[in-house]
């Protein structure tokens, strides 16, 4: 008979850190789609603000001041 070669099993420490570096990397991508949602809420307020602006012009109404 021939000899049996062993292969090495993950043990439970590796296997929690591949699932680790898998979490990560999501989370990562969540924050990078979070902060580009942001810029884009930033932007979308900035020109509603403007259009906003515009029309109260047009028809003449006058908008409280900010505190």
């Amino acid at each position: 008979m021939g000899k049996i070669i062993q292969f090495p099993t993950r043990n439970e420490s590796t296997r929690l850190v591949e699932e680790l570096e898998i979490y990560e990397e999501e989370i990562q991508m969540c924050l990078t789609d979070l902060q580009d949602l942001n810029e884009h809420i930033v932007e979308l307020t900035a020109e509603y603000e403007h259009l906003l602006n515009k029309l109260c012009t047009i028809q003449g109404i006058k908008l409280p001041e900010e505190l």
